[in-house]
């Protein structure tokens, strides 16, 4: 990072040393060549290159003391960010012989990733974010703000850990809540991650419906706009494309069957005929293993939406209707 820094100062160094030489060049030229030449045989020409001279030699100075500014700056920046992540990490082990509170790691972690130390805290999240329920020790809400704050990051290996902690723990997720889902791919996608990376977010999605048993209507309806986002911000050449459109696919005759064509997750909304133009483009991925992943997962899919019927929809609103009047009374 310290590298990085350094050579983002020297390249701005230059660029500004460079604008100066160039603006002074011009000046020069315009005294000595230009409109507003000098005459000649004086002491003008002389005094305008040392002038010259003079503009250089200052400006230099200039931005030699800026750019050091600028690096001091940075390096007493990044001690306060490593002393602040240091008291971070002390939060992990208790003083006493209490253990410590979910709470104080959630925060902890929380804390690194606004500490610019994303990878530190998505691989200290492997250990206390575990499938076993008796064995976790961070809440689901708090350790999908890690996971999303991993994927925001633009770090590669960040975004990996995070997808893979994602899939590993996605069949105890509820995927009608949008505390049990990362917001940024929450019916929008972030298409720059590795393709491992786009296969196990894609893989935690399936894994997190068809855990959802018995199917309810908000369950469906998150599942299948989620997979919209995924489908449209994939680019068009993308071979993850043609197997996301084979899970819509495996989802739009069960939605056909709810009565009402509009279906919303958080703030995005895709009608019916979005999803079934998307359920057209379906195709079988070039690679075999990934071929054969997405038949297998689109058939559970399949299976497990078919129980959510109009009927079943009708009857749960009638239930629901039914209480409120009873409620009411």
């Amino acid at each position: 990072m310290e590298s990085h820094g350094t050579s983002r100062d020297t390249r701005w160094a230059l660029g500004w040393l460079g604008g100066v030489i160039v603006g002074a060049s011009a000046l020069l030229l315009l005294l000595l060549v230009g409109p507003l030449r000098i005459a000649t045989g004086g002491t003008g020409h002389v005094a305008a290159v040392l002038a010259f001279v003079g503009v250089l030699v200052t400006a230099a100075a200039s931005i030699i003391g800026l750019t050091v500014t600028r690096q001091s700056g940075r390096a007493a920046e990044n001690r306060l960010r490593l002393d602040a992540a240091m008291r971070a990490g002390e939060s992990f082990s208790s003083r006493t012989s209490e253990p410590v509170s979910s709470a104080s790691i959630a925060s902890s972690l929380l804390a690194l990733t606004r500490l610019d130390n994303v990878d530190l805290a998505v691989a200290l999240l492997v250990d206390f974010w575990l499938p076993d329920a008796n064995e976790r020790w961070i809440s689901d809400e708090a350790a999908i703000l890690v996971v999303d704050a991993a994927l925001r990051s633009g770090k590669p290996d960040a975004q990996l850990v995070a997808a893979e902690l994602l899939c590993r723990n996605s069949t105890h997720l509820d995927p009608c809540q949008s505390t049990h889902w990362p917001s940024s791919i929450d019916g929008s996608w972030n298409p720059p991650v590795r393709p491992k990376t786009r296969l196990l977010l894609i893989d935690a999605l399936t894994r997190m419906a068809i855990a959802k048993v018995p199917v309810n209507e908000n369950a469906l309806r998150s599942v299948a706009v989620r997979l919209y986002g995924i489908y449209k911000r994939e680019p068009e050449t993308s071979k993850a494309r043609g197997c996301v459109a084979t899970l819509i696919a495996a989802l739009t005759p069960t939605l056909g069957r709810l009565g009402y064509d509009d279906f919303m997750q958080g703030n995005v909304e895709v009608m019916l005929g979005d999803l079934v133009e998307a359920a057209g483009h379906a195709e079988r991925n070039p690679d075999d293993f990934l071929a054969r992943m997405a038949t297998d997962r689109a058939e559970k899919l399949r299976e497990w939406a078919e129980p959510c019927t109009k009927g079943d929809v009708e009857r749960t609103h009638s239930a629901l209707a039914a209480t409120t009047t009873n409620s009411t009374l």
